[in-house]
């Protein structure tokens, strides 16, 4: 997929939007692409097509996946 194909998401119209989501890693490389998407009030931390975790806050989404990707190293 190229990288001009990646989805959006914005809540411009929404007035209690909730936590956003994100992406790391290059949307190319299977193996370190991580996404946060949002599951209720939470983000739920998915690699490789499973749920490795759900967070509260957006920065402890992105604590982990830093915590995940030395793991892996």
């Amino acid at each position: 997929m190229n990288v001009k194909m990646q989805p959006t998401n914005s809540h411009i119209l929404n007035p209690n939007p909730g936590p956003l989501s994100f992406t790391v890693g290059d949307w190319n490389d299977y193996e370190n692409f991580y996404a946060a998407i949002p599951c209720g009030k939470m983000l739920a931390v998915m690699h490789k097509c499973q749920i490795l975790k759900q967070c509260r806050t957006t920065q402890s989404a992105m604590n982990y996946i830093k915590r995940h990707q030395k793991r892996r190293k």
